[in-house]
């Protein structure tokens, strides 16, 4: 008999990492059941929904919301569940699950709900970008506009990645961007700029390797214009954060900033496009927005 005796709420994206999602829900509901967990679980049927579900089946009181999908899912559920008292789990079902590299090793279902039994949590912090929360990152400019062509593409996870990276590294024009925070007033030319609060995007990519979801800061990762050569041959260095130490690459830790930028861009939020470009952006950190399940 499980230690869990209320019912857990799941939210679950059937159509994450192209529908691969589901053979995997089959077996963690397997698993639910031989555990004597009970539990009630929601399908999300278009983008957004996640986040009128979440904001619908939660009241605040303690319960327990496990989300089944991708960082997409979790952003939604997340935008919908701020300030309430609940504790939320991550299952990685997605094709990229940059956050969940956030919460430990990811060692199976059967461990994932040893963690949720045995109530093994702890607090994360969350950014917040002109009123729409992220968990992992905003990003302006070039790594957007790969987002937007993957998309466009219908390309997923590191391969699809990479290729839209040398695409945009011969058609993305640099832009001007005037960024404010505590530490820093800057004016520069940019290839693309990204607020952090986890540590990877992208499938991987160590795009902020000092971030911490836990330290109540966020982590600015600036790349200023840069020869194609020397992008070119420096590139594999982000997927081990590595990149730091490249001249065009400006780094630094606040707690807000404030960005303008000269023209209207493709915004990316958590892997996802805001909705129209913007050429002003307001971010912010919560520390300690959310209690979730540890791996």
């Amino acid at each position: 008999m499980s230690k869990i005796k209320s019912q857990i709420q799941i939210i679950v994206n059937p159509t994450a990492n192209r529908g691969k999602s589901k053979a995997l829900f089959k077996e963690f509901i397997s698993l639910m059941d031989k555990r004597g967990i009970k539990y009630k679980y929601h399908c999300t049927e278009y983008p957004g929904h996640a986040t009128l579900i979440s904001d619908k089946i939660t009241s605040g009181k303690g319960e327990i919301l496990l989300i089944f999908g991708g960082d997409g899912t979790y952003n939604e559920v997340e935008n919908g569940c701020i300030g309430k008292d609940i504790i939320i789990g991550h299952i990685p079902a997605g094709s990229c699950n940059d956050f969940t590299r956030e919460l430990g090793e990811w060692s199976g279902l059967n461990s994932f709900l040893d963690s949720v039994e045995n109530n093994n949590t702890m607090l994360i912090d969350a950014g917040i970008v002109n009123d729409r929360l992220f968990l992992t990152n905003v990003g302006a400019g070039f790594d957007a506009q790969i987002i937007h062509d993957m998309n466009k593409r219908n390309m997923k996870g590191n391969l699809g990645y990479v290729l839209m990276v040398f695409k945009n590294l011969f058609e993305f024009e640099c832009f001007k961007a005037n960024i404010e925070t505590y530490e820093k007033k800057l004016n520069l030319d940019l290839l693309m700029l990204t607020v952090n609060n986890a540590t990877t995007y992208g499938g991987g990519f160590k795009i902020a390797p000092a971030a911490n979801v836990k330290d109540g800061m966020l982590d600015i990762c600036l790349i200023t214009s840069i020869s194609k050569p020397k992008f070119i041959s420096n590139f594999p260095k982000v997927y081990s954060g590595t990149h730091l130490k490249i001249d065009e690459v400006i780094y630094w830790k606040t707690k807000k900033v404030n960005i303008k930028l000269d023209r209207k861009l493709p915004i990316q939020v958590d892997g996802e496009l805001l909705p129209e470009k913007l050429d002003e952006l307001i971010v912010d950190v919560i520390p300690d927005a959310f209690r979730v399940f540890k791996y």
